[in-house]
């Protein structure tokens, strides 16, 4: 059975957390729910979704739902107050199948070392990661565990322990699935706690997609890929690559065709 598989980070700015419409008249959550249509993906991992945009897409879309909850959950705090609710994101996963398992788990975030915390603060990068983890069943009744993640900017330690902890994940599930991973891990291939990883999962049955391109804005110094798909070792890679999604976010969309 041939599956389609998508990571896309859409960009947490005042616009899309406002719902989408933009000054020139045209709607990101339009734009976003017809391209995931035409594209026609089975499985797509989403970050920086907030819970307005998210909202709008859905208006829009006939045959997909959203699964996953946010990082400072779903209560009065973190739906009236504003500085929390802008920031208020969820790694939904997309999918059009019926879904029979769900879970969102709270990834490590705070560093142990007091330097790494204040250059954390500095950075206004302390905040809850969190993992979205679904069991889906495909028209052919196959189930298939899919996760996904947005993970820690520039501080190594942390990292390293949300990535162990990924890992973990993945250990318990792949023993009864075929188990995909996508998301923004904020690493390229040539970080050394990021290639071994890699490596670790290959261990476990698990492939990283090899696309390579830069897919952040051009304004960081990233030179290759920091959004990833890793895939099952015996499925077979059809179609892969990126796509740009203009004036809706600054990252590229990475895609994968496969046959399982």
């Amino acid at each position: 059975m041939k599956i389609k598989i998508g990571t896309l980070n859409l960009r947490n700015n005042k616009t899309n957390r406002e719902g989408g419409l933009r000054g020139d008249g045209e709607n990101n959550a339009k734009i976003i729910a017809d391209h995931i249509e035409k594209e026609k993906f089975d499985i797509l991992g989403t970050q920086e979704l907030t819970r307005k945009f998210k909202k709008e897409i859905t208006k829009y879309l006939t045959k997909y739902k959203f699964y996953g909850g946010y990082r400072y959950g779903n209560n009065i705090i973190s739906n009236n107050v504003k500085i929390i609710r802008d920031y208020n994101e969820n790694n939904n996963i997309v999918t059009k199948y019926k879904v029979k398992y769900k879970k969102t788990k709270l990834l490590p975030f705070i560093p142990f070392n007091i330097k790494e915390l204040i250059k954390g603060i500095k950075l206004k990068k302390i905040f809850p990661r969190i993992v979205t983890i679904i069991v889906l069943e495909d028209k052919e009744k196959n189930r298939i565990c899919a996760i996904n993640t947005h993970l820690d900017f520039k501080i190594p330690s942390l990292q390293k322990r949300q990535l162990n902890k990924l890992k973990k994940i993945i250990d318990k599930n792949i023993k009864k699935y075929p188990t995909i991973l996508t998301g923004d891990f904020n690493m390229e291939v040539n970080k050394e706690i990021f290639n071994s990883f890699i490596e670790e999962l290959k261990l476990l049955g698990l492939t990283r997609v090899e696309v390579n391109d830069k897919t952040n804005d051009t304004k960081y110094k990233t030179k290759t890929a920091i959004d990833h798909i890793f895939i099952p070792s015996t499925w077979k890679i059809i179609n892969k690559g990126i796509r740009v999604l203009d004036n809706i976010t600054d990252h590229k969309e990475v895609f994968v065709e496969v046959e399982d």
